[in-house]
C-alpha cells in the first residue's frame, strides 16, 4: 500500500509573480508601440545634421532617420503632395532610411514623384531597396512622374530602406512601422523564467 502524499501543495513566490507581470505589461506596451505608424511629412522640417568627419547628413522626424552624402537632399516647402512640405533628393545620389532607435520597422506607403515635370531624364526611375534583418533584399522600381503613391506588401523586419534615381525625385508621406527589438526579448524572457521555475518546482 503506498505511504501518505506528503508532497506540499505548489505555493507561487510573490517575487516570480511580479516578476512575470511586470515583464507581461511590458510585452503589451511594446506591441502597442509597434502596431502604431508613423509618417513622415516633411511639413515642419528640423534642421538637417551633418557629421564633418564622414560629410554624411542626416534628418529626423517622426522617430525615423533619412541620411546620406551632405547637400544630396533637402525638405523644402511646397513639392509634396497637396502643395505641402516635401524631401527633394538629387539624381544619382543614395538616400537611406531607418528607425532612429535602431530598431527594425516595416514600410508601409510612400509618396515619390519627379522634381521637374520637364526633366529629360530618358526613363525616370525610382529604386527602393530594403535591407532585411539577414541581409537579404527587397526591391521595387518606380516610374518617375507627377506625384502619386505606392504601397508596400509585406516589407517587414527591415534594418533600412535605399532610395537612389536617375532624375532628381521627391519624397513624401512616408508611413512606416517601427518593430521594437525588445519585444522579442522580453517575449523569450518570459518564457524562459517560466521554464526554469517548473524546473525548480519539479526538482523540489
Amino acid at each position: 500500500m503506498a505511504g501518505p502524499d506528503t508532497r506540499k501543495p505548489i505555493q507561487e513566490h510573490p517575487y516570480m509573480r511580479n516578476v512575470l507581470s511586470t515583464l507581461a505589461c511590458a510585452v503589451a506596451l511594446c506591441a502597442g508601440s509597434a502596431a502604431q505608424a508613423a509618417l513622415v511629412t516633411f511639413d515642419n522640417p528640423s534642421l538637417i545634421a551633418i557629421d564633418p568627419g564622414t560629410n554624411v547628413a542626416s534628418y529626423n522626424e517622426a522617430g525615423f532617420t533619412f541620411s546620406g552624402d551632405a547637400a544630396s537632399f533637402l525638405p523644402l516647402d511646397l513639392i509634396g503632395s497637396g502643395g505641402s512640405g516635401g524631401l527633394l533628393v538629387l539624381a544619382n545620389s543614395l538616400l537611406k532610411l531607418t528607425a532612429s532607435s535602431g530598431s527594425l520597422f516595416t514600410l508601409q506607403s510612400l509618396d515619390f514623384g519627379l522634381f521637374n515635370l520637364q526633366d529629360t531624364t530618358p526613363s525616370p526611375s525610382l529604386l527602393v531597396e530594403g535591407l532585411l534583418a539577414d541581409n537579404s533584399l527587397l526591391s521595387q522600381t518606380l516610374g518617375l512622374g507627377a506625384l502619386a503613391s505606392f504601397g508596400f506588401a509585406n516589407w517587414t523586419g527591415l534594418q533600412e530602406v535605399r532610395f537612389s534615381a536617375n532624375a532628381d525625385f521627391v519624397l513624401d508621406n512616408v508611413s512606416a512601422v517601427p518593430e521594437p527589438a525588445s519585444l522579442a526579448l522580453v517575449a523569450l524572457g518570459i518564457a524562459g523564467l517560466a521554464v526554469t521555475r517548473r524546473k525548480r518546482v519539479a526538482a523540489h
